[in-house]
Parts: structure tokens; sequence; C-alpha cells
């Protein structure tokens, strides 16, 4: 399994027309047209009139179904909306929402077949929503669940995009603490307010460490941040993107355009939509750094096999002399290290020079872990002034806003419990990933 098998809105819907919640035949249209506004195939239907009042029914959909049971004597009325496939969810979550004229509506999505990733809580003040687009009222919240034991509250203004492609639930939330987010599978890629750091730091520690990066692989960052800081080196001939995803560079270009920054249009960029391991089978292109941007690829994720000793052999047979991996590793936190240890085991096995280091991005809420690996060069044996000397002659020292000379040196230096839990934990990943994300 790759993703969710479908997304169930629970509503909780207060402050409703009782005189709605009562009209069994109204409250049929309502579902009905529900589903015909969700692009859901409907097969059947049951309602049933209580005395004396509410009404309970059900629409059964070839995607799942939508219910409601309306307490009029309350204003309240509970409805779900659960479908899966190439479906508009979120229109019918919002037609029904109007059409009982709801003044508050507690809004739950639930990614069925994984964990709850994600939640909208209640707002703070009852206030009525504004569904002039696919969004949740201004001031509910967005939860995403970090570990068993902890998670994220970010409050939302708006719902720019909830979309299921072939391979992943994609959304662009509005947020009042980081601006924009990308979201994919419930889990945050990046924000507004500090993609700069994780993007930043993927990017050019591996880069100016490199003498003269010419070739440069990206698999994954459909963002296209990631694109746009390796286009920044002036020696860059050709950067190859791979994205097995294609909506999400579309969607990213459309709701997130300063992410790419026109990246997407340089005449050095090429654009591959492919899966990497078979990318990586096909072609007899080798580069000087590959950028491994993808998903944390946990059991029964999109990207499980892209974090295997197989796919790092096969990342290896595609550098050139002296060339560079950077792999983005996840969670560094102490309390879900299992596969940032695991894939550094992994690439030990592989590579000769492994460097891990972290990062601290305010939108994840916890630290984030990426490692780089050569056969030969060494980032941690560059020195601060090498680095900004490095960045002064290639035009870079004021474009950029996280990374320098100084954060060079700091990004490698590991407390020392980090570095032995690092030789204590995790396994070496061979053809599988048989490591749960720590959600689940």
């Amino acid at each position: 399994m790759t993703g969710p098998l479908g997304v169930h809105y629970l509503l909780e819907l207060r402050g409703c027309d009782p005189n709605v919640m009562n009209d069994l035949p109204e409250v049929r249209r309502i579902l009905l047209e529900a589903a015909r506004r969700a692009k859901a195939t409907v097969l059947n239907s049951y309602f049933h009139q209580f005395s004396p009042q509410g009404v309970s029914g059900v629409v059964v959909v070839g995607e799942s179904h939508l219910s409601v049971h309306t307490w009029p004597e309350y204003g309240y009325a509970s409805a779900d909306v659960y479908t899966c496939g190439h479906t508009d969810p979120m229109s019918a979550v919002r037609y029904i929402a109007d059409e009982f004229r709801a003044q508050s509506v507690h809004l739950i999505p639930i990614s069925r077949g994984e964990h709850p990733q994600q939640l909208f809580l209640p707002p703070a003040s009852e206030t009525s929503p504004n569904w002039e687009s696919i969004t949740p009222p201004a001031g509910w919240s967005f939860l995403e669940f970090t570990t068993p034991e902890s998670a994220v509250v970010l409050r939302v203004n708006q719902v720019l995009t909830s979309f299921r492609s072939d391979f992943q639930h994609i959304e662009v939330l509005d947020t009042s603490a980081f601006g924009r987010v990308l979201v994919l599978d419930g889990q945050v890629q990046s924000a507004e307010a500090d993609e700069f750091i994780y993007h930043e730091a993927l990017v050019h520690p591996a880069m100016t460490t490199h003498p003269e990066p010419r070739d440069v692989l990206i698999l994954g960052g459909g963002e296209g941040a990631t694109l746009r800081e390796v286009l920044r080196h002036p020696s860059v001939r050709r950067a190859v993107m791979v994205e097995i995803d294609p909506q999400v560079i579309e969607i990213c270009r459309r709701d997130l355009p300063e992410w790419s920054a026109g990246a997407f249009d340089d005449p050095r960029t090429q654009v591959v939509v492919d899966d990497a391991v078979h990318y990586l089978n096909t072609t007899d292109d080798q580069f000087d750094i590959v950028l491994s941007d993808l998903t944390e690829p946990y059991r029964g994720a999109l990207s499980e096999q892209l974090a295997t000793q197989e796919m790092f052999q096969s990342i290896r047979r595609h550098l050139k002399p002296g060339g560079i991996l950077v792999n983005q590793s996840g969670s560094a936190n102490l309390a879900s290290i299992d596969l940032f240890a695991s894939i550094h085991r992994t690439l030990r096995s592989v590579f000769p020079v492994v460097a891990p280091y972290t990062i601290q991005i305010p939108s994840f809420a916890e630290p984030w872990g990426l490692i780089l690996a050569s056969e030969d060069h060494d980032p941690r044996t560059v020195s601060a002034a090498e680095v900004d000397r490095r960045l002064q002659e290639r035009g870079l020292r004021e474009q950029l806003r996280f990374y320098d000379g100084a954060v060079h040196q700091a990004l490698f230096i590991l407390p020392r419990y980090f570095r032995e839990l690092l030789e204590t934990k995790g396994k070496l990943l061979r053809g599988e990933v048989p490591i749960a994300a720590p959600h689940l």
C-alpha cells in the first residue's frame, strides 16, 4: 500500500436550520447532490424520518458512502463523507454544510487504511464558515502527529488545495504561523516561512564541498525549491529532476510559485516524470551531485524502496569520480530515530565517506536529518573560510539566508549521545524497508 485507501471526513454541524434537518425529502436531496458534486457513483440510498423529529440517511456510492443523522431540536447534525479513488469529497463536505446552514463546523479528516494523520479542530469562536473555496473556517487548526506521544497544531486560514492524485493526497494550506504549507499524505513537506532552511541545508553543503558541480540529479523535490537552490551555482550546466507525481509539480507551480522561482523554466532544467528506481535502472547518465529529496521511506510509503542498500549502490554507479550524494533521511527526534540510524548504517555499507547532519525546521517542530555520502569528498574537512570563499566566488554569499561557512561547520557537529545512537540503533536496509512509521 502506497498511501491511504480513502479519505473519510467526519462532520459535526451546529447552528443548523431545524426546518431543513426535519425535512426528509430535502435531506435526501442534499446528500444525493453532495454525492454528485463529489463525482461519486450513486448506487442506492435509504432515509428514515423519526418521530417527533429527526432524519437519518445513507447514500451508498461506488467509492463508499455519505451519511447523516439530524437533531433538529438542538440545531445539530452529524454527517460523514467517505470516498476513495478520483473523487472530490471536500466539495460534498462544503455543500452539506452550506445546505444545512451550519453556523459552525467541526471537521475531522481521516486517511483510511492509515493512521488519522490530521485533524481540523473546532474554531475558537462560533463564527460562520466561509465556504467560497475548499476551505475550513478561518481559525480551524491542522494537527499533524509526529510520534505517538506528540503532535503539531497549526491554525489554518484556508485550504487552497485538497486533492488525491494517482499516488498521494496533496494539500496546500494557508496557515497563520508559517504561511502556505505543502502537505503530502498528511505530512508537512515544506512551509513558506522556513522552507529556505531545509532546501539550503539539503543542497549547499554538497554543492559547495564539490569543487565544480556541473551535472546534478534531484530525486523527488516536486516543489522545485531544491532545483532553485541547485541552479544558483553558475557551474551547473544540467539539472535533472525525477518526480513520480506530475500533479505535485503542477499544484506547486500554481499555488507555491515562489518555491521554484522560475527554476522549471531554466534551460538547464530537465524534468523527468518517472519512478526514481526505474530512472536509475534505465539511464547511463552520471552526475557530480545526487540529491535525494524524497518522502520518508517507511514501510508502505510511496518511497519505501528508495533508501535500501541496492538503491544506494545504484546511485553510486551513477556518480562521477568525486561525486556526492545527499539523502533526506527523516526525523532526528530521539523518539523516532530508527529510520535515520538505519539509513546512516546502510549508506556506510556503500560509501567510504558518510557525514550525517541535522537541522531544526520550525514548521516540522522536530530536528531533521540529512546524510552526505561520497567516495572521497568529506564536507567536515572544508573550513568555514573556504566555504565562504567558494560562495563568494560563485556569487552566492548574499543570496542565501541560512547557509554560510560558519553554518557549514556547525551542521556536522553532532552531540556525543547522538553519535552513540547512530552506532547502536538502526539496521541494514536490504531489498525492503522493514520500518513502520513512528505514528503507526
